[in-house]
């Protein structure tokens, strides 16, 4: 995949799991039973982290370049 594509789809990750760490408690995604919030909360994570991470290797990269 290309640096700026990386980026992008790093950026978008990041962006798209933080709203959903943020808002989830505001819409009450904390009172869906047990195994769904835990479920939603371990998805939001994983893609604010994975986003975070490719964001920041892709910026590695195209400094390198």
């Amino acid at each position: 995949m290309a640096t700026k594509k990386r980026l992008a789809v790093g950026a978008l990750l990041a962006v798209i799991g933080s709203m959903g760490i943020v808002l989830g408690p505001m819409l009450n995604l904390t009172s869906l039973g047990k195994p769904w919030s835990f479920i939603l909360g371990f998805v939001f994570g994983v893609m604010a982290g994975a986003g975070a991470a490719l964001s920041v290797f892709s910026l590695i990269e195209s400094r390198k370049e």
